[in-house]
């Protein structure tokens, strides 16, 4: 009963017929994550797809070199299909997801998937859309990483963080915030302390504080 409850929240469930909705039902089981661990790698066979009940995932991808690139985040509400790719044509992003807290998750079995694609045209649909939308994520960040000047990555960042919570407060160590813009720490470091000695922000021990979000909004646009 409790995998229905979920499955009724998912956009594409109305869609569904009778026969589709039991095949999905059997397919779909619930998952549970510490911080830290690893939800999906490359080097797993296909999940399926994902939807997050609690908690966050960061979706990333590894260099050869080891270097972490941070491509998005899912978390509670959010539907992820980039574990499907195995069942979706010309998806072949090997990416790899970990837990960033505590989570809970619906999976949608890869078998389950494919079927659903096959029966249902509003459900091939929601997967491909999901999956546009997503590496239309990717190809931004990409564009940043390539193109943007870093004091505009970094004060997208931090606005973005702030805009998310309304707390002008950034609780994240320095080499969280690598993670997220892509960079070295030192580098990271190196951008706060110009931030702060042009009066945008304050630093503290795993802290930091916006205080001029005007001047911060005018060096990311």
């Amino acid at each position: 009963m409790e995998i229905e409850a979920t499955l009724t929240k998912l956009p594409f469930w109305d869609n569904l017929s009778e026969q589709e909705r039991t095949l999905t039902k059997c397919g779909a089981t619930h998952r549970t994550y510490e911080k830290g661990v690893y939800v999906f790698d490359y080097s797993d066979s296909c999940m399926g797809m994902v939807y997050i009940q609690k908690g966050s995932i960061r979706v990333f991808i590894t260099s050869e070199e080891g270097r972490e690139v941070t491509l998005f985040h899912i978390s509670e509400g959010d539907c992820c299909v980039f574990s499907s790719a195995c069942v979706i044509g010309g998806v072949t992003l090997d990416v790899q997801m970990v837990a960033e807290s505590e989570v809970e998750l619906l999976a949608i079995h890869a078998g389950t998937v494919a079927k659903l694609m096959e029966s249902n045209i509003h459900f091939k649909c929601f997967i491909y859309e999901l999956a546009a939308k997503r590496y239309s994520t990717v190809v931004w960040v990409m564009q940043q990483i390539l193109f943007a000047h870093f004091d505009e990555r970094m004060a997208r960042f931090l606005l973005s963080r702030y805009e998310k919570t309304g707390d002008s407060t950034i609780r994240m160590t320095q080499e969280a915030m690598a993670q997220e813009v892509n960079s070295a720490r030192e580098v990271v470091a190196r951008m706060l302390r110009q931030f702060e000695s042009d009066g945008l922000i304050e630093l503290n021990r795993g802290i930091v504080i916006l205080k001029n979000i005007e001047l911060l909004k005018n060096i990311a646009e």
